[in-house]
């Protein structure tokens, strides 16, 4: 599944399926009893936008379902 990053060079979001769920990730209870994934999640490859590899925390990462939901196009 492609998931959509925000590349923190160049402030550009981009979609990518080449990324990894670091070990020691976490399913917490949110306030209103909701599940929800911490963790960190790296891009396997470099950033096609900046050529480097970033890590991103779970909650900065976008799936195409939170992207429809907010009236986003998906790509």
């Amino acid at each position: 599944m492609k998931l959509y990053f925000t590349c923190p060079i160049k402030k550009e979001t981009f979609a990518s399926n080449d990324y990894s769920l670091h070990p020691g990730h976490s399913i917490v209870l949110d306030d209103q009893g909701g599940k929800e994934l911490q963790g960190t999640v790296s891009l396997n490859a470099a950033c096609p936008l900046c050529g480097q590899k970033h890590q991103y925390a779970v909650k900065d990462v976008l799936c195409p379902l939170s992207r429809e939901s907010r009236g986003e196009n998906v790509r």
